[in-house]
């Protein structure tokens, strides 16, 4: 498969990626400025104590959406960039698991701080399979000598 090929087959799913970056931008956008503005009050609402901690991880999730939206603008989409997108969002579902697996170690979870993780770690890794999927229908072909 030539380049010019390999950029043809890319586009197949380039629609359909811009439209998944663009919902994971904009939701992940939105949690991120919450998290920022209003951190005393989610930490009181989830019972996750320490609101700097969830201020920045508020900022992290503004410069993530920055790299979305600035991907989401190119001609073309590379595949390396949405696989990076998609080991960040695993790791985001990873990092989920193990908070609410110390529930109680290290801060008491409310039911409604629980529930939230749970359904944010649902939907980033609903776009993280949908970022792997277009990453390996698209990744380069290894070429047999």
């Amino acid at each position: 498969m030539n380049q010019n090929q390999h950029v043809e087959k890319s586009m197949n799913g380039d629609k359909f990626i811009r439209y998944v970056l663009l919902a994971n931008g904009f939701s992940t956008g939105l949690v991120g400025l919450i998290l920022i503005f209003f951190s005393h009050f989610l930490a009181t609402l989830t019972g996750l104590d320490r609101s700097s901690a969830l201020v920045e991880t508020g900022i992290f999730l503004v410069i993530f959406v920055a790299f979305v939206f600035w991907t989401v603008r190119m001609p073309f989409i590379p595949p390396m960039y949405v696989l990076i997108f998609s080991v960040v969002d695993f790791l985001w579902v990873i990092g989920s698991i193990f908070l609410i697996a110390k529930d109680g170690i290290w801060f008491k979870m409310t039911y409604f701080g629980i529930w939230a993780v749970v359904l944010i770690a649902l939907v980033v890794g609903v776009f993280a399979i949908f970022e792997f999927y277009y990453w390996w229908i698209n990744k380069p072909q290894k070429r047999s000598h």
